[in-house]
């Protein structure tokens, strides 16, 4: 076994929230690797059998998931100059209109942790709040943030971040809680940056309503979420590492055209209290078992579709290479099709190879005339403007989803 397989090997986590050894397994995920640059090649999904806390078990160090977050972001818009979406631009303006509700001092010192391009610092700074800073360990981000927006990003993760303590009055993690592996560590961090009368903003996955909103099958089960929340487990968590809720709310983020993102937007401050007993999560079990079923079915159809396509010797193009294709290749017949090219709009995933398979950029795809597979449901639609919009390319596109139809049967916002 060489040192890079050694590195993501599984290691065992105790439950985050209440510490406990004891886990029942609810599914196995599995993902094909790049020839560098991947992070994962599965996990057990499991909860906690005391408090029920749902996480990926058997998962590399903390510093595995820092260090691919470092090279690997995909989070910086490079196919679009750094400038984020409309969903992603009204995701963060409700997320604004949140957080000034809390926020009465103009003066307030601000910092987002995992802030990417700094977006939502800077529609802060637009509201008044000048004095805003970043946290993120990608350096194309950091530039991003300052060259549109003008908003400082240093260049670190929580783990390797050295601030003084109680330099931050308010704190910001949107879509931050869920990637961590040690949360203990992070929010002990947290805690000693922010101010005696501090507060912090935090925003994740709603793992109770993940069956309630269309999505590609065991999407949610990503190579980088690895926490998995209700509520419930989200005030324990917080509790146990020093902070008490003032604040929560149940919502839904729209991500893409026809796909949403349930979500948990809560307000902590600190809190020295002894921690209590944890409440039992009744929810995150339920909800993930029926996410579950939900995606094996779906599942199903897709899986017909790729014997087909791989049974026919066609040569295809398969563009998309994010958690979709890795968990298709892992878990299909997709690897025995006939595959020319993988095309990704990440510069961090091109000139890689996946199954011994290249990567190419968008712009390589002209001229080609194989068919393209596009393997993606959250960018489906965008994917397949860009391929006859932006590049003019003519090529017979094969669909997995039906995305009109599923984005009119989304239950009510």
């Amino acid at each position: 076994m060489n040192e890079t397989t050694e590195e993501k090997c599984g290691w065992k986590r105790g439950c985050a929230v209440c510490g406990s050894q004891r886990s029942k397994l609810l599914f196995q995920q599995r993902f094909s690797e790049m020839s560098s640059g991947s992070l994962l090649e599965g996990y057990d999904m499991v909860v906690c059998q005391e408090c029920g806390f749902g996480f990926a078990d058997n998962i590399p160090e903390q510093a595995v998931f820092d260090a691919y977050y470092r090279e690997m972001s995909k989070y910086e818009y490079q196919d679009c100059g750094g400038q984020e979406s409309e969903y992603d631009l009204a995701r963060f303006s409700a997320i604004s209109g949140i957080i000034k509700q809390f926020l009465h001092n103009a003066q307030a010192r601000i910092l987002e942790v995992g802030c990417a391009t700094g977006r939502l610092l800077s529609l802060l700074k637009e509201s008044g709040y000048h004095n805003v800073l970043g946290l993120d360990p990608s350096p194309a981000c950091a530039e991003a943030a300052q060259r549109l927006y003008g908003v400082r990003v240093l260049t670190n993760t929580l783990s390797d971040v050295s601030v003084p303590g109680q330099s931050s009055d308010f704190l910001i993690l949107v879509g931050v809680l869920e990637h961590i592996r040690d949360l203990g560590s992070a929010l002990a961090k947290t805690r000693y940056m922010l101010s005696t009368e501090g507060l912090m903003f935090v925003e994740v996955p709603d793992a109770t309503q993940f069956a309630r909103w269309p999505d590609a099958p065991f999407q949610q089960f990503s190579t980088e979420h690895i926490n998995f929340f209700s509520a419930t487990s989200l005030a324990n968590l917080m509790q146990s590492n020093g902070f008490v809720q003032v604040f929560c709310r149940q919502d839904a983020r729209e991500q893409s055209y026809g796909t949403t993102m349930p979500v948990i937007s809560a307000i902590f401050k600190k809190d020295d209290l002894r921690p209590a007993h944890p409440v039992r999560d009744l929810e995150t079990e339920q909800g993930l078992v029926e996410y579950i079923r939900q995606s094996q079915k779906v599942d199903d159809r897709i899986r017909q579709m790729i014997d087909d396509l791989a049974a026919s010797g066609r040569p295809i193009i398969v563009w998309g290479v994010g958690t979709h294709t890795l968990r298709l290749l892992a878990t299909s017949k997709l690897t025995e099709s006939n595959i020319c090219a993988f095309v990704d709009s990440n510069s961090h995933y091109q000139g890689k190879q996946l199954n011994g398979i290249p990567i190419i950029a968008p712009a390589d795809s002209k001229g080609r005339s194989e068919p393209i597979l596009i393997s993606s449901r959250a960018f489906q639609r965008e994917i397949e403007r860009q391929i006859r919009d932006e590049l003019k390319c003519t090529n017979e596109l094969i669909l997995l989803y039906q995305i009109r139809e599923l984005a009119e049967d989304c239950p009510p916002r």
